[in-house]
């Protein structure tokens, strides 16, 4: 094999990750969003890469924390689980959503689903996020 050549040349990058979903809904704690699956976020299977997946549990989650006008804090991660049910591919067309299941003082644990089209659930994730002080 041509050690200079990537033989995956287009394939997940990291850095364009999150900026491509659409928010459609924002209440306290929870929000949604939609997102066309597009190639540069697939992995060389073509199929919704699992790092852009939990990326965007992580950016839900924190998204649904920091819409309570009375607290914003968005913290950080203390643990982060993705549950990968369905394969998303080029094209289809996903709802996240993002809901905080109970804040307390320091610790908030927070949920996020990506359905797809179908409504089916195609991936799962928790999320636990220390918030500092209050």
């Amino acid at each position: 094999m041509d050690q200079g050549k990537n033989p995956f040349p287009v394939a997940f990058d990291g850095t364009r990750n999150v900026h491509t979903l659409k928010l459609v809904a924002a209440t306290p704690n929870k929000v949604t969003a939609e997102y066309v699956v597009k190639i540069e976020h697939c992995n060389h299977f073509g199929t919704l890469h699992g790092g852009f997946t939990a990326t965007a549990v992580d950016f839900m989650t924190s998204l649904a924390l920091i819409v309570d006008e009375e607290d914003s804090r968005p913290g950080v991660s203390l643990n982060l689980s993705v549950n990968y049910m369905k394969a998303l591919k080029v094209g289809d067309k996903v709802t996240l959503e993002g809901e905080v299941m109970r804040k307390g003082r320091s610790v908030a644990y927070t949920t996020a689903r990506i359905f797809n089209e179908k409504g089916d659930l195609a991936a799962h994730g928790t999320h636990i996020k220390h918030l500092g002080h209050s």
